[in-house]
């Protein structure tokens, strides 16, 4: 048998004694392959690249983010509450170090495997033989552009991290704990450096076989969302150690973030990626950008392919956890009824806040909203499948609608009155497990309009801002918006909630905005439809009790912890700020 190519993972990211090694070919056919065979076949190089693809995580497990942040009420307990309740410690993360149920490749040591994949790669790559110089060159640039995306994931959660790209062997035990995490600085100054190398090397488009790989433009976007993350409130003010942020203030990070997201929009753009607009219907639309797989969904900058996984089965069985308990499902993460709430009312051709105080908005709650709504969220009455949801109770109490607690699976009852219904497959058939597959989008042109929207408006171009803001509503069938300044910026902070709702943005919108106190404690609410004996129905918002009815903010959980360990194996690792080693 061959020698098989074994590595330690990258410092304090491997095992407590860095004794255990992993074979870094964990794919079929290449688990058992020597050194020298691998760096002498340009085919086994490019393999061992889409290897790296197949370990990018994804959003979709049984507790989404949505359910740590004020979108959604889990119905069962997964991890979320330890976040929601500032619960977290350094002991015990939660759901927030990969999903506990419906693995997403998200926790801290995946991360660092595919970062050691990638520095395997770069050592080695200059001295592969290729005959093509130019896939040489298109490898070098997805690597980088990967290295940068995990990087970017670990800094988005934690802070700074260590800043490797090197690889370590046994004999390295000692360098290995000698790793410190780098500023916050030097992360956003690396991804941003490795990401505008890796636009240099790549196409902006792929099709074919090859669709589904990083590009210039990916690398662009990603680009322009780490720059404006680094300009934001979290990462500028009162920051208390240089790992969670700047310790000197600059004005101009807002204009370095603009100029990156005009960049990327210009070089989207221009290589024909655009707003989904497939059908002229704006509910439409917005519901099948999430499921059309194909190469003509233009609006895709950068996913996570599920059809083409080598795993040999899609990302995730996110009908079967989410679909309601009348059809088969396991109610899941179910939309709160702030969320709801924030939906606009479109009349007329104008658009206004939905309020409970107006008696038309209170008897029919449901009516004449932002289209994206019905794309979103499944509500009693909403068509889905053969029927019409039913989570309505009888004015007693003693009977309900077949999606209620009186209804089959009275366990896995909506907590919140509302069912997710973006992202799903309205042909699964509930406990078949037989799912269609799906990508999860990571980049898309919608969120970077919207990152382009803010940072232009922080920088103080309105005209920018409101232009690329109206590109997204436009879209959605919702009329312009008008404002300047703050007004302005509160508009984009509206329109990233619904535009983006349950693509795990608004964990870190919040955060980053600094407005834990206001979206991250307090009741949090449920909706109860009541139906009479007439068949009319009222609606009455209420809160949703128990343990964990009430959220709890502690400026701690703006950043995770880091685990204690990682600190127990490399005690050089810097703790957040709030918690304790």
């Amino acid at each position: 048998m061959k020698t098989i190519i074994k590595y330690t993972f990258a410092g304090l990211l491997a095992s407590a004694s860095l004794t255990g090694c992993t074979d870094i070919l964990d794919k079929a056919p290449l688990t058992e392959i020597s050194q020298e065979d691998l760096w002498n076949d340009p085919a086994l190089v490019e393999a061992y690249a889409n290897s790296i693809y197949n370990q990018v995580g994804h959003g979709w497990t049984e507790s989404m983010l949505a359910s740590a942040i004020d979108e959604c009420e889990l119905t069962w307990l997964r991890g979320c509450e330890v976040t929601n309740l500032s619960r977290i410690s350094p002991s015990d993360l939660g759901r927030m170090n990969g999903g506990w149920w419906g693995w997403d490749n998200r926790g801290w040591g995946t991360k660092w495997n595919n970062i050691t994949k990638c520095n395997i790669i770069m050592e080695h790559i200059d001295d592969v033989a290729f005959t093509d110089e130019s896939l040489r060159t298109r490898l070098k640039g997805e690597v980088k552009y990967l290295r940068a995306f995990e990087y970017n994931d670990l800094v988005t959660r934690w802070g700074a991290v260590p800043l490797i790209t090197r690889t370590f062997t046994i004999a390295d035990d000692a360098l290995i704990r000698e790793q410190k995490r780098a500023t916050y600085e030097e992360c956003v100054n690396f991804m941003v450096k490795e990401l505008e190398e890796a636009a240099d090397m790549l196409p902006a488009t792929f099709s074919g076989s090859n669709y589904g790989r990083a590009t210039s433009v990916a690398a662009l976007t990603l680009k322009a969302q780490i720059l404006l993350y680094a300009a934001s409130p979290l990462m500028n003010e009162n920051v208390k150690i240089p790992e969670v942020g700047y310790m000197t203030p600059k004005a101009d990070r807002w204009e370095t973030a603009a100029k990156a997201a005009n960049e990327a929009v210009k070089a989207a753009e221009n290589a024909g990626y655009a707003l989904y607009a497939n059908t002229g219907d704006p509910e439409k639309d917005y519901q099948q950008l999430f499921l059309d797989t194909s190469e003509g969904n233009k609006e895709v900058i950068f996913a996570r392919m599920g059809t083409t996984s080598t795993l040999n089965d899609n990302l995730s069985s996110i009908e079967q956890w989410n679909f309601a308990n009348g059809y088969g499902g396991w109610g899941g993460n179910c939309p709160l009824q702030e969320l709801v709430d924030d939906f606009e009312i479109l009349e007329h051709g104008t658009a206004r806040e939905f309020d409970w105080n107006n008696p038309s908005d209170a008897a029919n709650p449901y009516a004449n909203r932002d289209p994206r709504f019905y794309a979103s969220i499944l509500y009693d009455g909403a068509k889905w499948k053969d029927r019409e949801l039913e989570t309505w109770l009888s004015e007693d109490g003693l009977s309900g609608g077949k999606d209620s607690k009186y209804g089959q699976d009275s366990w896995n009852t909506s907590p919140t009155g509302y069912n997710m219904k973006k992202f799903m497959d309205e042909a699964y058939v509930g406990n078949s497990w037989q799912f269609s597959a799906k990508n999860y989008i990571w980049l898309r042109m919608g969120e970077l309009y919207l990152d382009q929207a803010e940072a232009n408006c922080m920088a103080g171009h309105d005209d920018v801002a409101r232009t690329a803001l109206n590109k997204v509503r436009a879209r959605a069938g919702m009329p312009d918006v008008n404002k300047s300044g703050t007004d302005l910026m509160e508009a984009i902070r509206h329109e990233r909630r619904i535009e983006l709702c349950f693509e795990e943005n608004r964990y870190f919108d919040v955060r980053r905005w600094k407005l834990g106190p206001q979206y991250l404690a307090g009741k949090i609410h449920r909706i109860n439809v009541v139906k009479k004996a007439d068949g009319t129905k009222t609606y009455k918002v209420g809160e949703i009790g128990g343990d964990f009815g009430t959220r709890i903010f502690d400026e701690k959980i703006y950043w995770c912890p880091i685990m204690k360990s990682e600190i127990d194996k490399n005690p050089n690792l810097v703790q957040n700020p709030g918690y304790s080693k």
